[in-house]
Formats: C-alpha cells, sequence, structure tokens
C-alpha cells in the first residue's frame, strides 16, 4: 500500500499517473484512492516480470531473441500462459531482422511538491545504429495517442540530457508491434503536467 506520512513523499509509477490524468471527473478520485489502497508492490504479483525481465536479458546479453521463448517453460498462471505466446510471437516480429545493440537505458525520479513519479524505460536500443529508449506496453487494451503523447512528454522533458540527448524515446505497443516516437506535446504543455500532480496530491491527502 502506498502511503505518506509526516514528511515521507508520495511515489507512484509513470503508467499510475498517466492514467489518473487521463481519467475525467469523480474517476479521479476513485483513481487515486486506489493507488493509496493498493497492497505494497510484490514480484510475486508483477503479471509481465518475467517477460519483461526476459526482454531485457535477451538485449543486454546480445542473445538470439529466439531464446524469448524459455520465459514459457516456467509459467503457471493460466493467464500468462495465454498472453505470454502471442506478446512473444509480436516482439519478435517487432524486431525482424533488424540490427540490435544494448543501452543502458536512464531513469529518474519527476518531483513536483511531495510527490515522486519514476520514469524508468525498460530498455535501450540501437535499432539500426539509431539510437532508442524505450517504454514497454505489454497490454492487449487499446493505447491511445493521448496517454502515448504524455509518456513521450515525460521522457523527453526528464530524460533527453548529457548521453542520451541524441537518442529518440519511444513507446512500443508489443501486441501492435507499433513504435510510436512522434510526440505531439511540447515543453509548453509541462504546466498541465504540473498541475495534474498537484491534484493528485490534493485528493491523496483527503483520503
Amino acid at each position: 500500500m502506498a502511503k505518506k506520512k509526516n514528511d515521507e513523499k508520495v511515489q507512484i509509477s509513470l503508467t499510475d499517473f498517466i492514467e489518473y490524468i487521463s481519467k475525467v471527473g469523480t474517476t479521479k478520485f476513485t483513481k487515486v484512492k486506489e493507488i493509496k489502497n493498493r497492497e505494497p508492490y510484490h514480484p510475486a504479483f508483477d503479471f509481465w516480470k518475467p517477460l519483461r525481465e526476459k526482454i531485457i536479458e535477451v538485449h543486454k546479453e546480445n542473445k538470439n531473441k529466439n531464446l524469448l521463448d524459455a520465459v514459457l517453460n516456467d509459467l503457471t498462471d493460466k493467464n500468462k500462459i495465454n498472453l505470454y505466446p502471442n506478446l512473444i510471437s509480436q516482439y519478435k516480429s517487432f524486431l525482424g531482422r533488424k540490427k540490435v545493440e544494448w543501452i543502458e537505458p536512464p531513469f529518474v525520479d519527476w518531483k513536483m511538491n511531495d510527490l515522486r513519479i519514476k520514469i524508468n524505460p525498460e530498455i535501450g536500443l540501437f535499432i539500426n545504429d539509431k539510437p532508442y529508449i524505450i517504454k514497454l506496453y505489454f497490454k492487449s487494451e487499446p493505447l491511445s495517442k493521448a496517454k502515448v503523447d504524455l509518456i513521450l512528454l515525460m521522457m523527453n522533458e526528464n530524460l533527453k540530457k548529457a548521453e542520451f540527448e541524441q537518442a529518440n524515446f519511444a513507446v512500443l505497443d508489443i501486441n501492435k508491434k507499433k513504435l510510436y516516437e512522434n510526440c505531439s506535446l511540447n515543453n509548453m504543455h509541462i504546466s498541465l503536467l504540473e498541475g495534474e500532480a498537484l491534484s493528485f496530491l490534493k485528493m491523496w491527502e483527503s483520503f
């Protein structure tokens, strides 16, 4: 369960924040309450963890993409058994014959008063010699352009520094094999994020 006591900070994921921003009206309150009352993170309940870690391992250790299938051998959860094979197939299809090389991705906490939002793209890759820092999207639910834009804005504004200045920040919808890298927002929209963050904190304090 995420909590804040006295001078402790409120820390949430980028995904949670984007989901919150996408809500309207009283559903924003519902989302904040859900996040605040959620059980503490435990790897056993991280549905995508085995596949996410196998993808990172394959790229980081420069292994053959077909070794992604090995993650299926240890699955016991019926939902994972049903969903993982298609995701693996789609991810391998996305890679195709592309030349890829690992880049250690950056991460940072975006801060607004007592709120901390973790911005941690899972993988960094040179794809055909072009550097990408990529946030992976595993779910089958449609990923709206509005959500993509907000994620890209957060990554571009907070991670595009030093050695990553020339990197292309992107979101990969694995199910659709679609790499989103063009953001229609700019730094003028940061005030929107700041306002949403302050509203989130106000609601958090009310529960």
